[in-house]
């Protein structure tokens, strides 16, 4: 009875020691399951857009020449701007003409008509601002006409500056639908609406 005692005494000891330790040790008792993991993976789609199609939206839709702008710029000033006048009452607009054999989109022709009409309102500005404030009195009148070629789109222009009208030729960087240099848009004007028919009068509307 004496041997058994210490290890009995013992046993019970170890048996009361452990779920005390067992208890108070909440890393033991209370862990959270741990969480199964999902079947589903996620994955980042992307969407390629295909920019050779005319019909997609573009970060831009192409710009003017730097080079070809100063060169054309020059040229303009070569016609007496300054000599056109407008009567009281005389009609006012600037005509922007497209040339259709590029076949350009919506949007581009939107952007090189931007182009345009910056281009002749800055230079007639310079060289003719009265006219030009009255241009810009009368809401700043614009008209968009088609031609059916580059040839032409240079006939009409070389027509313009014999009458001493403000022609402004745009000449595409080609980043865009069409080949660097290619000559998109012609802006004839600001100027009287009678003198600029006598150019554009028989284009018809884009």
């Amino acid at each position: 009875m004496s041997l058994l005692q210490p290890i009995l005494i013992s046993v019970i000891a170890f048996a009361i020691g452990y779920q005390t330790r067992s208890f108070f040790s909440p890393s033991q008792s209370f862990a959270s399951p741990p969480r199964p993991k999902s079947s589903k993976s996620r994955s980042n789609k992307t969407i390629d857009v295909d920019l050779t199609d005319a019909n997609q939206p573009r970060l831009s839709e192409g710009a003017s020449d730097p080079e070809s702008d100063s060169e054309d710029e020059t040229v303009a000033l070569g016609s007496d701007l300054g000599s056109v006048k407008a009567g009281m009452m005389e009609e006012m607009k600037l005509v922007l003409v497209v040339n259709d054999s590029l076949k350009m989109s919506k949007g581009k022709i939107a952007a090189q008509a931007g182009h345009a009409t910056l281009a002749a309102c800055d230079t007639l500005r310079g060289a003719n601002p009265r006219l030009y404030r009255k241009w810009q009195a009368q809401g700043q009148p614009k008209i968009a006409v088609r031609c059916s070629s580059t040839e032409e789109l240079e006939s009409l222009a070389a027509r313009a500056r014999s009458l001493n009208l403000c022609a402004r030729m745009i000449q595409d960087a080609g980043r865009t639908q069409v080949a660097p240099g290619s000559k998109t848009i012609l802006g004839i004007g600001p100027g009287p609406a009678k003198l600029i028919n006598q150019v554009t009068g028989a284009l018809k509307l884009l």
